[in-house]
C-alpha cells in the first residue's frame, strides 16, 4: 500500500455557508502563479478548502514529485476550480495541487512549522516518518524550493537554472463557478465523482458532515487538533468536545502500533490512518452511542442518517461520552476496567488488528451497561 503525505495543513477549511456583513470586491483572476501561495500574499489569506472536503492527504511522495517537476517543465497541468463566496475564494477542484507546490516552498511535508501548529504539535511518528521519505524523493527529484528561488535571473543552460527562471514566470489555468453556495457544492461533488472517486466513507462523512457521529469521528481521529469542525459551538462545548476526542484518542490508539507489529504493547484500535481509522471510529460510535429497543424488545442501532443536525454540539459530545464510558470498561486505569489486553483480545495470531472483535467488545459492553446488568458487570 503506498504511503500517502498529509499536506491538509497547507490551505485552511470553512464553510460555504459563513459570511461577513461586507463581500469583498476581487477581479476573477485567469492564472494562479505560485506567487499567490506565499506567505504574505492576499490571495493566500482568501484560500479555502470547503469544510466538507476530505482530507489532503491521497498524493505519495511519487505523485508530488512528479507533480513538482510537471510544473517546472512547463507541462500540461489541469485548471484549478475555484468559486468566490462572499468572503473567500474556495478551491473545488485543485486543492491537491496547490498543497504540493505550498508544502514544497515551506518544506514541509505534514511535519514541520504549518502542520506542526495544525496539529497543535500532535503529529504521528508515522506521519513524521512519511513526510522525511517525502523529503528525500522530492529533493532527489527537484531540489528545495529555496533552492531554485536563488537561481531566479540566471541565464544558464542548466535543469535547475531553466526551472528557477520558469518558477515566476509559470502559472495554472482557472475556472470559476458562478452562482450560490448550493451550486458550488453541487459542482464539488460532480468534479470529485470524477478523477479519484469519493471512498464511500469519505461521501458518508461529507453528506453527513454535521450529524454527532461525523463530527464526533472526525474529531478523534485528530485527537481534537486540526480543521475545528465544532467552531460554530459555543466555546465551553468546543473545549468539551476536544477534551472528549483527546482523550478517546489516547484510549483507542495510543501506544502508536506499526504494521507489521513487533511487540505486545499494542494500541486498542490499531494504526490510527485517517481512512481505516475513520470506518472504526463510524462503527465505534454507532455501536456504543445508538443502541435502543424496539418494540418487539429487539435491540436497532440508530445510524449516522437518523441523527438530526447538531446545531448546538450536545449531540456530539453525548456520542462521544457514551464511547468513551463503554472503552473505559474495556481498558485504561479506573477501578470499572476490564483491563482487557489488546494483543490477547483484539489481535489475531499474526499480530494483525481485528475490528470486528473490538467492534464486538464494544456491542457487548455497550448493551449491558444499557441494561445495567448487575450479573455481568
Amino acid at each position: 500500500m503506498k504511503q500517502r503525505v498529509n499536506l491538509d495543513a497547507m490551505i485552511p477549511r470553512e464553510d460555504f455557508g459563513v459570511h461577513d456583513d461586507q463581500e469583498f470586491t476581487l477581479d476573477l483572476f485567469n492564472s494562479f502563479p505560485i506567487s499567490y501561495l506565499e506567505e504574505k500574499s492576499p490571495q493566500l489569506k482568501l484560500l479555502r478548502k470547503p469544510d466538507f472536503q476530505r482530507e489532503t492527504n491521497h498524493w505519495s511522495a511519487d505523485q508530488i514529485a512528479t507533480f513538482i517537476a510537471s510544473f517546472l517543465d512547463n507541462e500540461i497541468i489541469p485548471s484549478l476550480i475555484l468559486w468566490k463566496s462572499p468572503n473567500y475564494i474556495f478551491i473545488l477542484d485543485g486543492g491537491h495541487r496547490l498543497s504540493a507546490l505550498r508544502a514544497w516552498m515551506n518544506d514541509d511535508y505534514g511535519d514541520l512549522g504549518i502542520s506542526t501548529q495544525f496539529y497543535n504539535g500532535e503529529v504521528s511518528n508515522d506521519q513524521k516518518n512519511i513526510a522525511k521519505k517525502a523529503r528525500k524523493i522530492i529533493e532527489a527529484r527537484v531540489g528545495r524550493y529555496s533552492t531554485l528561488n536563488s537561481l531566479v535571473g540566471h541565464t544558464g543552460n542548466s535543469q535547475n537554472e531553466r526551472r528557477a527562471n520558469l518558477l515566476v514566470t509559470r502559472s495554472i489555468q482557472v475556472q470559476w463557478v458562478q452562482g450560490s453556495p448550493l451550486v458550488a457544492e453541487s459542482s464539488f461533488y460532480k468534479i470529485n465523482s470524477q478523477g479519484t472517486p469519493l471512498d464511500e466513507i469519505e461521501e458518508s462523512l461529507i453528506r453527513n458532515r454535521r450529524k454527532p457521529i461525523a463530527i464526533g469521528a472526525r474529531s478523534i481521529i485528530r485527537a481534537g487538533t486540526g480543521h475545528k469542525y465544532w467552531s460554530a459551538f459555543k466555546i465551553e462545548d468546543q473545549t468539551r468536545i476536544q477534551e472528549l476526542s483527546s482523550e478517546l484518542y489516547d484510549l483507542l490508539f495510543e501506544p502508536e502500533t506499526d504494521s507489521p507489529t513487533r511487540t505486545l504493547d499494542l494500541s486498542l484500535g490499531g494504526v490510527a490512518s485517517p481512512l481505516n481509522a475513520l470506518s472504526i471510529l463510524i462503527e465505534l460510535l454507532t455501536i456504543s452511542a445508538s443502541q435502543y429497543k424496539t418494540e418487539k424488545g429487539k435491540t436497532k442501532l440508530k445510524t449516522i442518517t437518523d441523527y438530526a443536525d447538531d446545531e448546538d454540539g450536545s449531540g456530539t459530545k453525548t456520542v462521544l461520552a457514551l464511547a468513551l464510558k463503554s472503552l473505559k470498561r474495556i481498558t485504561g486505569k479506573e477501578p470499572g476496567s476490564l483491563g482487557l489486553h489488546p494483543a490477547v483480545y483484539f489481535y489475531n495470531e499474526r499480530g494483525k488488528h481485528s475490528r470486528f472483535m473490538l467492534l464486538g467488545m464494544v456491542s457487548l459492553i455497550a448493551q449491558k451497561s444499557a441494561d445495567n446488568d448487575p450479573v455481568f458487570l
